[in-house]
């Protein structure tokens, strides 16, 4: 195998796919990444067994075609390091030779005939949906999602497909994200619903793919595949009932205020810096015209925020984890955005236009 590619490329591509192979694994081949070198085109893949990707790398000249599976992360620090503009690959017994201007790279191969296969999309696809799109639902819901929950289900994000909607739900059982968005095409029965594991959806949004690029989906078996033209991405899915998220979202929040994004993200995160482990709640006070947040830590001391605000409502106080509103309100891209309370004992309601709802629990401060 002998080919020449253009460095910053190969480099996108790389973190990419570095992004599912394998770190610690007892099976060496799984922190390859497979190089297979065709004639107008070089395929990058790399699989956990639970996620797999390909990407293809175009601006290539190949000499002589092959394959080959080196450690990904030793490849990828190569590349992203040298300079050159174009790097000269070629493979000699067990070894990848990387050549540049001034550097020579000798790198370990193994046997590309061991490396497990990276499924792709056979058939027709049952809906496809705009990636920047998609990458933005993602955004909005996957640091929701629950971290290694025994309840498997929450583990994942719910993509749930109706007519020409495409909705996203995450929960951890303190929190729900829920966002929509328009499909390209519309969905099948049977792709209704599914769980995707949220470490295949943050690897998603990470993939070498202009926004609006079509991604085809298909949901077969218990694995989910996807592609986007250049690149190809499935995974395995997560099983479990997925909660009703429908009934969490409360119907009868009769404050509602608007509140300016960027200065209600800085005062909370002011106020969040006098919480700890044993308080991790910020203390809401809603007057008129005004929210004050207020926050204490033992042996530390505590913090007072001011918020002017149009609010006229009768007074009320409520405590939040200032974490669970700080990570949505990174994710939002509105100027502003709405918050609805009932009571101290209720959950708070954000939301962002027509097509994003966040659910968050409060927390008790009767202690502070």
């Amino acid at each position: 195998m002998k080919l020449r590619f253009n460095r910053n490329e190969m480099a996108e591509v790389l973190a990419a796919v570095s992004g599912v192979a394998a770190v610690r694994s007892p099976k060496e081949i799984l922190k390859g990444v497979h190089i297979e070198a065709r004639s107008d085109v070089v395929l990058l893949s790399a699989t956990d067994l639970e996620i797999g990707v390909r990407c293809a790398v175009t601006q290539v000249e190949v000499d002589d075609p092959g394959e080959t599976v080196v450690v990904a992360e030793t490849l990828s620090r190569i590349v992203r390091e040298c300079a050159d503009e174009v790097l000269t690959v070629e493979s000699s017994g067990n070894l990848l030779h990387v050549q540049g201007m001034g550097s020579h790279f000798q790198i370990v191969t193994h046997d590309a005939g061991d490396f497990p296969p990276v499924p792709c999309m056979e058939g027709e696809a049952q809906f496809a949906v705009e990636y920047g799109v998609l990458r933005r639902m993602v955004e909005l819901t996957v640091f929701s999602a629950a971290k290694e929950s025994t309840r498997y289900a929450i583990n994942g994000v719910l993509w749930e497909v109706e007519g020409k909607r495409l909705t996203l739900a995450a929960t951890d059982g303190r929190r729900l994200s829920i966002a929509r968005g328009d499909l390209l095409e519309g969905g099948a029965p049977d792709a209704a619903r599914a769980i995707v594991p949220a470490k295949a959806l943050s690897l998603l949004g990470r993939l070498p793919v202009d926004d609006d690029a079509r991604m085809a989906a298909q949901v077969s078996g218990n694995r989910i595949l996807l592609d986007m033209g250049r690149v190809t991405m499935s995974s395995a899915l997560v099983e479990g009932q997925f909660p009703k998220y429908q009934d969490v979202v409360p119907s009868d929040c009769d404050r509602v205020v608007e509140l300016p994004t960027s200065e209600f993200h800085s005062a909370l995160k002011r106020a969040a810096l006098l919480t700890n482990e044993e308080s991790a709640g910020v203390r809401f006070a809603f007057s008129e015209g005004n929210l004050t947040l207020t926050s204490r830590a033992p042996e530390q001391g505590e913090a007072e925020i001011s918020l002017p605000i149009e609010y006229a409502a009768e007074t009320l106080e409520i405590g939040f984890n200032p974490v669970f509103l700080l990570e949505v309100l990174r994710a939002v891209d509105t100027d502003r955005v709405t918050l609805a309370i009932k009571g101290a004992d209720r959950p708070g309601v954000i939301r962002m236009g027509d097509d994003f709802v966040y659910v968050v629990m409060p927390v008790n401060l009767s202690s502070g």
